[in-house]
């Protein structure tokens, strides 16, 4: 025998749909730039040649400025510690090595030493018994000499600072 009921069923409660977002309102349009005069079209003759000497606007230029002898010019300072050294910047690439040829302790002029990496782009050199003048030149790899530099002299007791280009 079956019975039947009719107890009410619970439905499972579904929750309202959430109430719509208001719409945005539109973004305000980006301001346009202004052109930007150039001041040196407006200036008269007599104006451009100040412009040069000027130090209200900084000068920017995507041109190397030109190698002179002050660049490769040496530094020359007594050591603290006594030593004879000779530090040295060059860029020379990843896998190159700085080498020194000459007269003095450790040094001929047939066979380079290798100079101690420091960090990027520096180099040292340093003797600790050099009781003469050490005359030297600088060489990428212990074959293409630094020209730019020609020949050196490292007073004893002395640190010197050059800068090398190949």
């Amino acid at each position: 025998m079956v019975v039947e009921t009719s107890a009410p069923v619970a439905e499972p409660a579904v929750p309202a749909p959430p109430a719509p977002k208001p719409p945005r309102k539109p973004r305000a349009p980006k301001p346009k730039p202004e052109p930007v005069e150039d001041k040196k079209a407006e200036a008269p003759p007599e104006a451009e040649a100040g412009a040069a000497q000027s130090t209200d606007e900084p000068v920017f230029s995507l041109e190397a400025p030109e190698a002179d002898s002050a660049e490769s010019a040496a530094v020359d300072a007594l050591a603290s510690d006594g030593a004879t050294r000779l530090l040295v910047t060059a860029y020379i690439g990843i896998g190159n090595r700085l080498f020194i040829r000459g007269d003095g302790p450790g040094l001929s002029w047939d066979k380079g030493v290798p100079l101690q990496f420091v960090s990027i782009g520096k180099w040292r050199w340093e003797a600790e018994n050099a009781s003469a003048p050490v005359a030297l030149k600088l060489y990428k790899n212990d074959e293409t000499e630094c020209v730019a530099l020609g020949q050196l002299e490292l007073q004893p007791g002395h640190q010197q600072e050059v800068s090398a280009r190949f």
